[in-house]
């Protein structure tokens, strides 16, 4: 592989005191988005107002120097349909948003993928590899998801300028899978946006209400509902649980629907129809913060993580928050969250069963989890990427 770090930039390149013109993919701020989205938004608007870069967002059907969430009324039923009668649907449509791609109004002199993939591009290129569950567990993906990964990310990794990673975990993993040479991978923590903050419940009663929630009346689990985020292991400590806690502490699934959910879904069925177990679906990003301050803890198991950003965001609005000792998260979390094996549902049950109970615990967590999450800011994350975004165009 190529361990080049920093290529020249392409041809018209402006010079080194004008703005840093960047095109990024902003595909993933199509309504509902997930991690991926508010990463790329976060960044974005810590970007804005810097006189020294000129960013330019591509949403597929056009181009805009504004980053802003799109909605998509009939794009699931469109997905759909393009994998229904398409022989090929993503190559087919890959090359479509190819050639839009290469429309861009002005030229650019790099581009940061924020999603893995990236289009062709006539100048340097920046991907962000959030992680390689695709590699370490395939399983939990749509084997079709897992070609496409497998097919088109090392030519990209080749062709890079350089990689991004949310971890040093991730990073270590980029590393040793691909064979890169460790200058061209840099870790780069994701950030906390500031609406994410312990709120008394006064702030928060009209998004419960809504959603039929009590004030720290919940256990709060986020994230798409597929097999990685081991959704099966809160589902049975929680289950484990003595009957008074569940009848005071439901818990609390946000998040959209995913691949393979049946996995779990009988077990799912049986809790929803004791009242146990609450689905909220997607949580619109203007309810998120209120949901995640409401709750009396948070749990996220998670098989395998390149960051882990519902953690922060929870630990940010004080809620104490359990994580599973795999991947990244305990570098996320550090001391501050308490710490279960992906498959230690007793060791999970305790945890929750802890917080639950113990007033004392449960105030020194969330007083640990908000001093940690303040070690996590887009505007470093932001400045970190336009540092390398800045060193791949040949700008010192």
């Amino acid at each position: 592989m190529a361990s080049e770090a920093v290529p020249p930039p392409g041809a018209g390149a402006q010079p080194s005191g004008s703005p840093l013109r960047v095109a990024v993919n902003a595909m993933c701020l199509w309504r509902p988005f997930t991690g991926i989205g508010q990463y790329t938004l976060n960044i974005a608007r810590a970007w804005d107002g810097d006189a020294a870069l000129r960013p330019l967002y591509f949403y597929g059907n056009d181009w805009s120097p504004v980053a802003a969430p799109r909605d998509a009324p009939g794009l699931g039923l469109f997905k759909k349909a393009v994998k229904k009668l398409l022989p090929r649907p993503y190559e087919t449509t890959r090359a479509l948003l190819q050639r839009r791609f290469d429309g861009r109004p002005q030229r650019c002199d790099v581009y940061l993928e924020p999603n893995f993939l990236p289009f062709r591009f006539d100048g340097p290129s920046v991907l962000t590899v959030h992680d390689l569950s695709f590699v370490r567990f395939a399983q939990t993906h749509p084997s079709d998801r897992v070609r496409i990964m497998a097919k088109l990310l090392p030519p990209a990794i080749e062709r890079a300028a350089h990689i991004l990673t949310d971890s040093h975990f991730q990073r270590a993993e980029i590393i040793a899978h691909f064979g890169v040479a460790p200058e061209r991978v840099t870790a780069c923590h994701l950030g906390v946006a500031a609406q994410f903050r312990p709120r008394p419940a006064d702030e928060c009663a009209g998004v419960l209400e809504r959603h039929g929630l009590q004030y720290r009346g919940y256990v709060l689990a986020v994230g798409t509902l597929e097999p990685r985020k081991n959704l099966v292991l809160v589902l049975e400590a929680y289950a484990r649980l003595p009957a008074a806690l569940r009848a005071r502490y439901p818990l609390v699934v946000a998040g959209m629907h995913g691949w393979n959910t049946e996995s779990f879904a009988p077990r799912l069925r049986e809790l929803v129809r004791s009242d146990a177990v609450r689905l909220l679906g997607f949580v619109d990003e203007g309810d998120l913060p209120a949901v995640y301050s409401g709750a009396a803890a948070f749990a996220y198991p998670s098989l395998y993580e390149g960051f882990g950003l519902p953690v922060v965001e929870a630990m940010a609005s004080g809620v104490p928050v359990i994580v599973s000792t795999a991947s990244s998260l305990p570098e996320v979390v550090g001391d501050a969250g308490a710490q279960v094996a992906p498959d230690d549902v007793p060791g999970l049950t305790a945890a929750l069963q802890d917080l639950l109970e113990d007033g004392a615990l449960w105030e020194q967590r969330s007083l640990l989890g908000r001093a940690r999450a303040r070690q996590f800011t887009w505007e470093a994350c932001a400045a970190l990427t336009a540092g390398v975004l800045r060193r791949a165009a040949g700008r010192n």
